[in-house]
């Protein structure tokens, strides 16, 4: 299980020339909560959206993500902006309050976690506050079902393992 903020800010390198190609901006996940691919940036003044397919990627290591073609990296279309981001969008996921279906707020979302080789979201860390996070830490919640991502919060239902320290 890996999580994002270990993958974003990784280069993205060409296997056979070893050429840079970008760098992760943001992991982008679908309503199904699947991971489809990275958002990257080129590093330069222009910071246009380009886009890594999940099925693309070579190797998502602990210090680069590789990729066999630099074809594979297209621009961001209008049809994949409706996709969910954790840092980026209008739908991101960072900040959105995890609310129980009994009414109950867990905390808000501060990082995500997902199995790289299946690209399936499998836990949320969440923040109580900056308070309650140094005196505390952060929390893992990791939901037996998808969340609802609704428009202001995202949806528990009372199904899912108890929300434990990261």
């Amino acid at each position: 299980m890996r999580r994002s903020q270990d993958v974003i800010g990784l280069p993205v390198i060409h296997v056979r020339t070893g050429k840079r190609l970008g760098a992760v901006r943001d992991i982008l996940f679908n309503g199904q909560q699947q991971m489809v691919g990275l958002l990257l940036e080129n590093g330069g003044w222009v910071r246009r959206g380009r886009f890594l397919p999940f099925e693309r990627i070579g190797s998502l290591g602990t210090d680069a993500v590789i990729v066999d073609s630099e074809s594979d990296i297209h621009p961001l279309n209008q049809l994949e902006e409706d996709w969910h981001g954790l840092l980026t969008g209008q739908r991101k996921l960072k900040g959105r309050p995890v609310v129980m279906s009994n009414g109950q707020e867990l905390g808000m979302v501060e990082d995500v976690y997902f199995r790289e080789e299946l690209g399936t979201l499998m836990g949320y860390e969440l923040s109580g506050g900056f308070i309650s996070d140094l005196t505390e830490g952060r929390k893992m919640f990791r939901p037996d079902a998808p969340l609802t991502w609704g428009e202001d919060v995202l949806i528990a239902s009372m199904a899912g393992q108890p929300v434990q320290d990261v």
